[in-house]
């Protein structure tokens, strides 16, 4: 074992330990702070507030982070059917019922809203504006710029694209959360296709591997198109209004890249721990209430233990094919926790995703062409046609598949020590396989 494998064992172990300090430590202090606020749960409240992030404008709702005066910490979610001309930096009046979150369905949404200093909400509030754009820094101006970029493409994207189209394309390219409809979502799962529009890790993944090789063929160096390459990332994840998930997708993707730009597997996975490490110190709470943590980190190992692998398990021929093995190793790490945080499994997935995996980057390049192309007429009606070609073909493997009676089964009330031995299998044939070339030597 070499002094950088001993060393790093160590820095993980004594990082595992500090980890868990904070979390007892964090959890206490949103809990004292969480008090504050729910001490006025079910009270007819009125307050001044600062718009902390985008609001989001979903299928049916319209969500506002609002950061309340009357308390030193914490912040509440508006949630109203009724669309605010608000954004990010207003100072607005709120008037409404204050409630806790509470559990649904087994999910718990105070914990998953606490974990982001979210500790109350209000439904319909009555909303009045009382200063617009509240900015105290220039980079709170830029934010404000790029939110308003943000919102110009989606206007594009829907301007040009029938609603069913450009909710697709919205969620893929922008980040926008529940913007399609119940049932397309419902579909997406069915067919084991959602992660094609959520940014993950292996999304940004997937999309350096492409800039990389372009960047290349245009005649740049290796090593300028790596650093191009990582600009673009970080561009894109403000782009889609710094959320979390995009925030953790970019990390995490970006690592992904750091270790194939440095040439070893080994690289890769030391830089996704110590990714995932920052992370956590920030936000302990983050390990076991986000969903989109886990499911990135595991997303992006498994990119780096089982490539190699997937590669030699797909046809050399096959259109496509890193692609689509970089896909099915993301898979393989996150089946467990999809199936124990949604209960059910695709039984259709690894045909869909052979279907409609080697056409997602073309997609979304056309996608963002579209986006910027269509502030002209009529080049956003040209662009818009090869896109909406591409979303027909999409919908049409979704809607078939998920119409199968056996596209997913149910595995609801399944006890997480049934999924767990899961990944014992995958632990066996990595060890067994783990000495041939390409895959991870520690």
């Amino acid at each position: 074992m070499s002094r950088s494998t001993v060393f790093f064992a160590a820095f993980s172990a004594i990082a595992a330990v500090f980890i868990l300090w904070r979390y007892q430590t964090v959890e206490f202090s949103v809990a004292k702070e969480a008090k504050a606020i729910v001490a006025y749960a079910g009270q007819e409240v009125e307050f001044t507030a600062r718009i902390e992030e985008a609001p989001e404008d979903r299928v049916s709702r319209m969500y506002i982070v609002a950061d309340p005066e009357f308390v030193k910490e914490g912040r509440i979610l508006l949630i109203s059917r009724e669309k605010f001309d608000v954004r990010y930096g207003d100072i607005i009046r709120v008037e409404g019922t204050l409630e806790r979150p509470g559990v649904f369905e087994g999910f718990n949404y105070e914990e998953f809203l606490a974990k982001d200093g979210i500790y109350a909400l209000m439904r319909d509030p009555q909303v009045e504006m009382q200063q617009r754009g509240a900015y105290s820094n220039w980079g709170e101006q830029i934010m404000a710029g790029v939110f308003a970029l943000k919102g110009t493409l989606r206007e594009v994207l829907e301007q040009h694209l029938p609603p069913r189209y450009s909710s697709i394309m919205v969620e893929m390219l922008l980040g926008d959360r529940d913007v399609m409809s119940d049932e397309l979502a419902e579909d997406l799962n069915r067919t084991g296709l959602r992660h094609i529009i959520a940014i993950s890790g292996a999304h940004i993944a997937i999309l350096t591997m492409y800039s990389m090789p372009f960047l290349i063929w245009i005649g740049l160096w290796r090593q300028q198109a790596f650093f191009i390459t990582m600009t673009l990332v970080i561009f894109y994840v403000v782009l889609t209004g710094l959320q979390p998930s995009a925030v953790r997708a970019g990390i995490m993707g970006g690592m992904f890249l750091l270790g194939q730009h440095l040439g070893r597997s080994s690289d890769a996975f030391r830089a996704l721990v110590i990714a995932a490490v920052l992370m956590l110190l920030l936000n302990p709470l983050l390990l076991t209430r986000d969903v989109g943590f886990q499911l990135s980190f595991l997303a992006v190992l498994g990119m780096i233990l089982l490539l190699p692998g997937a590669l030699s398990f797909l046809p050399k021929k096959m259109p496509a094919r890193q692609l689509l093995a970089m896909t099915l190793a993301a898979q393989v790490l996150t089946l467990p926790i999809l199936i124990w945080n949604f209960g059910q499994v695709s039984l259709v997935s690894i045909i869909t995703n052979i279907l409609i995996v080697p056409v997602i980057p073309l997609l979304m390049g056309l996608g963002f062409l579209l986006m910027i192309g269509g502030l002209l007429q009529p080049v956003g009606f040209l662009l818009a046609l090869p896109v909406g070609v591409l979303v027909h073909y999409v919908l049409w493997i979704v809607d078939f598949f998920a119409g199968l009676p056996f596209a997913a089964v149910k595995t609801e009330n399944f006890s997480v020590l049934w999924l767990l031995p899961f990944y014992a299998p995958v632990a066996f044939l990595f060890w067994k396989f783990r000495r041939h070339e390409g895959f991870i030597q520690f």
